[in-house]
């Protein structure tokens, strides 16, 4: 059977369990605004290019080293886009009225052997210890943010989804990143 406590030491410890309470709401709203701080901060942490990086157009490119020489052919070399052409595997008259110049549309034989180049790359890197992922096409706005992920200009790299914290992803790092966002890592379960 319990013991009553003495009602003047009850009170006591009702007052400072209520005080703990009061304490503990400051200190969260606390927080709150430190992590929303820490944030800002580290998103305003510079993710530049190295200086040696050549700045322009294609012209502009740098050859750093040339392994091996050129073969020489007994018959006229065809370049990709002919060999696309004259082997019907490209169409960019459609895609530059669908998408703009630049696209095409990858047809035929092109399309079975992109995918079976595909696939033999991940069984080879499965083989390995990679695990195969496809992501969700759909983030929340915050594991865009806490991925450091910071467009070049407003609304031109993050399609965010109307009356939702949620937003389209143009590449799948960002839902890669968040698998294990507030998480601790221990070094012995790396590699992951």
């Amino acid at each position: 059977m319990k013991e009553k406590l003495d009602p003047s030491l009850r009170q006591a410890l009702v007052d400072e369990g209520k005080n703990l309470k009061e304490s503990l709401i400051a200190l969260e709203e606390d927080l709150v605004q430190l992590t929303y701080k820490l944030q800002l901060e580290a998103q305003s942490i510079p993710n530049t290019t190295h200086p040696d990086v050549p700045v322009g157009d294609e012209e502009s490119s740098v050859t750093r080293k040339e392994v091996g020489s050129q073969r020489s052919f007994s018959f006229p070399i065809k370049d990709h886009l002919q060999l696309g052409k004259d082997l019907d595997l490209f169409d960019f008259d459609a895609a530059s009225e669908v998408s703009g110049s630049k696209f095409y549309y990858l047809k035929n034989e092109a399309v079975l052997l992109e995918m079976a180049l595909v696939n033999w790359g991940i069984a080879e890197v499965s083989k390995k210890g990679f695990t195969p992922l496809i992501t969700p096409e759909i983030v929340r706005s915050s594991v865009v943010e806490r991925c450091g992920f910071q467009p070049r200009a407003q609304n031109t790299q993050v399609y965010s989804i109307d009356n939702s914290d949620q937003c389209l992803i143009g590449t799948a790092e960002i839902p890669v990143g968040g698998i294990h966002m507030n998480s601790i890592l221990v070094d012995s379960d790396l590699p992951l």
